[in-house]
């Protein structure tokens, strides 16, 4: 299983298309904050504040929402390019050389499964550890100890959810141009769902609602509550609290379920539910196909 893992790693990063494809989402959201979100967020929070704060403060509450949101998409699309070599070993049928190996049935399954969980784990973290330093260059503010810590521990736990849900669908996939089709959308499409491209706030009560349902919705939530923990302390010291909660729900950084706040433990306990199921419907799933071979 060791070797499949290392061939797996091997394999992606030798890939232009698959690493092209893990950070297509990244790209897109960078490009969008470059044309339209970067001024849209400074006039809100200008706005909101009555235009007394300073401009770096702005941005280093802007850019770590932006980070937060990015995190929030890299370890989806990270973790669903990884799994390129198991469409590519399905449609060249190279699945029936481990068919007929002295593997057991769930060894190769799982070395995709940590494949995958690496590959997004890593891109992640270096996503994290570039864009801190841009905000550190660009703002002259860093993130605490405490919201490294955090932050590298919910991209594993995100990485490993979203490691059982993209494979639940790749499982299903059975052609490299089916899986390139698959990874433009959910790359386009997540950046919505994580209520980055536009905010959630400002999306239809139904599509909140639904946002509220998925568990990227928690985690995209998490990762703000932790990256713009110091930067709203600083942006908004000494206004009004209900400039503060305003500002939060329409970011999406609180969560809100019939006018309350959802607390940290629920979202925490339905995203390790929601890995739980997918890891387990990753499994049945393909070994349902592998016995259809």
């Amino acid at each position: 299983m060791n070797r499949i893992v290392v061939r797996n790693l091997k394999l992606y990063f030798r890939d232009k298309t698959s690493v092209f494809f893990s950070l297509l989402a990244v790209l897109i959201v960078i490009a969008l904050y470059i044309l339209f979100l970067a001024q849209l967020q400074i006039d809100t929070v200008t706005e909101a504040t009555n235009g007394v704060l300073e401009e770096d403060k702005i941005s280093y509450l802007i850019n770590s929402w932006i980070l937060a949101g990015l995190l929030s998409i890299t370890t989806v699309t990270s973790t669903l390019g990884a799994y390129g070599s198991m469409v590519d070993d399905r449609e060249k049928r190279k699945n029936m050389d481990f068919k007929s190996s002295p593997l057991s049935p769930w060894e190769y399954p799982i070395a995709q499964l940590i494949s995958a969980f690496i590959i997004g784990a890593v891109i992640s973290i270096i996503a994290f550890i570039t864009y801190a330093i841009y905000i550190y260059i660009s703002t002259g503010y860093a993130f605490s100890i405490e919201q490294i810590i955090k932050c590298i521990l919910l991209i594993l736990i995100s990485t490993l959810m979203s490691a059982g849900f993209m494979g639940f669908i790749v499982a299903m996939l059975k052609t490299n141009s089916s899986f390139a089709s698959i990874s433009f959308v959910i790359g386009t499409v997540i950046g919505f769902l994580n209520g980055l491209y536009v905010p959630l706030g400002a999306l239809p009560t139904a599509v909140q609602t639904a946002v509220k349902c998925l568990p990227f919705g928690h985690v995209a939530s998490l990762f703000r509550l932790v990256l713009t923990s110091g930067s709203v302390s600083v942006t908004f010291d000494g206004m009004p609290k209900s400039v503060l909660d305003s500002y939060l729900e329409m970011y999406g950084i609180n969560l809100k379920w019939s006018g309350a706040d959802i607390p940290v433990g629920i979202s925490m306990a339905y995203i390790a539910f929601a890995a739980i199921v997918t890891l387990f419907l990753f499994f049945v799933i393909y070994n349902k196909k592998r016995n259809e071979i």
